[in-house]
């Protein structure tokens, strides 16, 4: 079996927010006092499927992507002790491999729902043969992690909303914040709680020193 993976979510965790969020801001969509449906992968399609702005406007909006300050430190600093990493969100490659791309990230692994450039937005592309599908969320991240889980003797889990629950307690190391960090609380289950990257990388080096 491989060593360690290191697994985090993208939006609102290696992000200060979600970039739907940033798109109905600075967009005002009018769906941002609405009622959030049932459906995420539904209500993110619609989101992102309708800003009606051109590609080159659309880049400018992921360069504006709030990535947390100590991210790219701390994924270099886990390569840099041996460990895989994936980047794993119910959100868009569209953005994320772009984004990560922007700060030279362009190698890392990234799970989540493919997207293309279409009538002025980003529109999901809903994949049922994908190992890893789910209808509501386009990714099931707890059968992402069960994959894993099989190829890996450590695996960390890094993630803010209760769509990471599930997955993160299935993991060795688990880190949260918000939502997330209170489930944890609620359950009353081990974690570490975390407020930015750095947080997160200090608690690996004294953890990967003593994984074989």
């Amino acid at each position: 079996m491989k060593r360690f993976l290191f697994i985090t979510d993208f939006d609102g965790t290696a992000t200060a927010q979600d970039f739907f969020l940033q798109i109905m801001y600075r967009y005002k969509h009018k769906k941002i006092f609405s009622k959030r449906p049932s459906n995420s992968f539904d209500f993110l399609s619609d989101i992102l499927g309708n800003i009606k702005i051109t590609e080159q406007q659309l880049q400018k909006e992921i360069e504006y992507i709030p990535l947390d300050p100590f991210f790219v430190d701390t994924i270099k600093t886990i390569k840099e002790f041996g460990g895989d990493v994936v980047v794993l969100s119910a959100g868009s490659t569209y953005y994320i491999k772009r984004k990560l791309a922007m700060v030279g990230l362009d190698d890392i692994d990234i799970i989540s729902n493919k997207g293309i450039y279409k009538d002025g937005g980003i529109k999901l592309i809903r994949d049922p043969n994908n190992e890893f599908f789910c209808d509501m969320f386009g990714i099931d991240k707890t059968k992402v992690v069960k994959h894993f889980k099989k190829y890996y003797k450590t695996i960390a889990y890094v993630g803010d909303s209760r769509v990471d629950f599930d997955a993160c307690k299935l993991c060795d190391i688990r880190f949260a914040k918000n939502t997330l960090s209170r489930i944890f609380d609620l359950f009353l289950m081990s974690y570490y709680k975390f407020e930015n990257f750095d947080d997160i990388k200090k608690v690996l080096i004294k953890n990967l020193g003593n994984i074989n």
